[in-house]
């Protein structure tokens, strides 16, 4: 979610935080990992809500600096790079989706939650995860049709 690593151990830490102190809420016999993936989503969007507030801005894109060290670093430069231009496109091309369709593709897509889990989530019913599913992969594929060819 957060596209760098320093900000997603700063959410994981948060996410513990605000679970160990709202443990009481939690039902046993529930599913844990989705209780736990709710508070993280929470929390990150109270934080891309603070940043839009402090800086006026919409949300930012994975940090492409970062990328490309990281991938050269594995190796092969040129490969790099193509990898880079793809990862940023992909990145600009999950933006640039509505974020209820963003966040079931990430949950399902990335992640590896199931439909249901995601639907725990997101406190929606199972046919609506469903749907925003199918909609933002439709989108993401017009969006990135150049590399479908």
């Amino acid at each position: 979610l957060c596209g760098n690593d320093a900000d997603a151990e700063d959410l994981a830490q948060e996410t513990c935080l605000k679970a160990i102190r709202a443990r009481a809420l939690f039902q046993p016999g529930t599913n844990l990992k989705a209780w736990l993936y709710s508070i993280m989503r929470h929390a990150f969007l109270d934080r891309v809500r603070q940043d839009r507030a402090r800086s006026g801005k919409e949300g930012g894109l994975l940090d492409e600096e970062m990328a490309v060290e990281e991938v050269l670093l594995q190796g092969d430069a040129e490969l790099g790079r193509l990898r880079t231009l793809v990862m940023g496109d992909i990145a600009k091309a999950m933006q640039a989706l509505p974020e209820r369709f963003r966040t079931a593709i990430l949950l399902s897509d990335v992640e590896g939650l199931s439909w249901e889990e995601v639907a725990a989530i997101l406190g929606c019913p199972l046919g609506t995860v469903q749907s925003r599913i199918y909609r933002g992969r439709r989108l993401l594929r017009s969006l990135l049709k150049d590399y479908a060819r």
